[in-house]
């Protein structure tokens, strides 16, 4: 069988995506955990574009379906990652645990993917493509109590926000607090989204510019994604803490 040929823009475009989270999760953890006033004014500064790099992470997650040898064994393997970083956060931020964070999206993500596979590959294309547009925007307001954006927002029952067990669909009850919170609603529909343009990578379909690397660094970074980002997040902790103990951290 003939090697399919590596799409070295999803590389780098994803190791763009971890570097950008990475520095954001850094900004949180100096600012909200440890009290640096510079980090707080950064992590708000870039705070309205953490959705955009989020996405294109979320969407190449979903063009990978198309890549992988076994989705099923990929889906459960970061779920067992994202448990255990729900666990570790319980115990180190257990104000604002990440019960459902972007690890734990693409694994669900992922795993729903496997057996609703042949039914997606019977919509075309340009109506999978359109829909997840559609739905996307649509539920992008959901935490807030509405479907679509001011003037046209439609208000949901607040009985749907009373509790927090509907809190993977976006439904969280008032004065919850989440940390990397990516419910499925409506992050489900990048991810399919994804799933649908993978039809384009299956096919050895892209522009020929992205099979070519370019940078080298984002594309290591970008094909250890789930190892730094999963390391990230502990290391950065631990400095913080010893330059906490040293007085150092940037006020």
């Amino acid at each position: 069988m003939e090697k399919k040929k590596r799409i070295h823009a999803l590389d780098e475009i994803r190791g763009f995506c971890v570097f950008c989270m990475v520095f954001f999760h850094c900004f949180f953890t100096m600012g909200f955990m440890y009290g640096g006033e510079i980090s707080v004014k950064l992590f708000r500064f870039f705070s309205p574009i953490q959705p955009c790099f989020a996405a294109a992470f979320i969407i190449i997650c979903g063009i990978s379906c198309h890549l992988s040898h076994n989705n099923l064994m990929r889906g459960l393997i970061i779920l067992g990652i994202s448990l255990g970083v729900t666990a570790v956060s319980i115990f180190i931020i257990p104000e604002a645990p990440i019960s459902f964070g972007i690890l734990h999206l693409l694994s669900v993500s992922i795993l729903l993917y496997v057996p609703l596979k042949k039914l997606l590959a019977k919509i075309p294309l340009w109506l999978g493509l359109s829909l997840c547009v559609i739905f996307f925007f649509l539920t992008y307001n959901l935490q807030n109590g509405n479907l679509l954006f001011e003037p046209f927002e439609i208000n949901l029952p607040k009985e749907l926000y009373s509790s927090n067990y509907l809190m993977i669909f976006g439904f969280i009850a008032p004065n919850t607090y989440y940390s990397d919170y990516f419910p499925l609603l409506p992050w489900l529909f990048a991810f399919l989204f994804g799933t649908f343009l993978g039809r384009f990578a299956k096919e050895e379909k892209f522009p020929k510019f992205m099979y070519k690397p370019r940078i080298p660094f984002l594309s290591m970074l970008g094909q250890n994604a789930l190892i730094i980002y999963v390391l990230h997040q502990p290391i950065a902790y631990g400095i913080y803490y010893l330059l906490s103990l040293l007085g150092g951290i940037p006020q």
